[in-house]
């Protein structure tokens, strides 16, 4: 008697329990809206698994002392990876990424982030291989190889670039907005399963 008790006690506590579950609301997820920026360790993430990814990139990528030769390696909704050779002497001038935020990791050499301040002089970082930045939209910078050789970097920007504005070194005025025109990206299928596999990882 007391053993059919606790299983009916038993069977009431679970058709409770289901009934409670089955009454809860589905939480829905907040749709994503691909406009925003991914979060910023998300961006570091990303940037630090293509840079460990060396196989993808290492051959692609141009130290040209004619021109900075960017190549864009993948391409998303929500993100756009680059990666960039840099000859000594080689700069941007002072830029800023549209709606875009950006962050970037030196992979070899040394570069020099320039921070331009109103009124002051320019502050300047020097990244050396595995630093890491992260430029938030609407930031105004400017990155200069002014080491004695060259330099890679990886570049990630959320949601992928569609203008820069430059800006005098002087007054920090805008003085001229350039669309970006998106390029076809270098990896497309295979490029996923190839960062996840550890062998690609070194």
């Amino acid at each position: 008697m007391q053993r059919t008790r606790t299983v009916e006690n038993l069977t009431y506590a679970i058709g409770f329990v289901v009934s409670l579950v089955e009454a809860a609301p589905v939480p829905v997820p907040e749709p994503v809206d691909p406009s925003e920026p991914l979060p910023t360790g998300v961006l570091a993430d990303i940037a630090a698994g293509i840079a460990a990814a060396r196989p993808l990139w290492g051959a692609v990528v141009h130290h040209d002392t004619e021109c900075r030769r960017p190549v864009r390696l993948l391409a998303t909704e929500r993100y756009e990876v680059w990666v960039i050779g840099w000859t000594p002497g080689q700069g941007v001038e002072l830029h800023d990424h549209g709606g875009s935020a950006g962050t970037f990791v030196v992979t070899s050499g040394t570069l020099t982030e320039v921070l331009p301040r109103p009124g002051a002089a320019p502050v300047e970082r020097s990244l050396v291989s595995g630093r890491v930045r992260h430029v938030p939209v609407g930031a105004v910078h400017d990155v200069v190889n002014r080491a004695a050789g060259p330099a890679t970097s990886i570049h990630v920007y959320s949601p992928p670039l569609t203008s820069m504005t430059y800006y005098d070194p002087d007054t920090l005025e805008p003085m001229l907005t350039v669309p970006q025109v998106p390029e076809e990206p270098l990896l497309v299928d295979r490029a996923p399963s190839f960062l996840l596999h550890p062998a690609n990882r070194a």
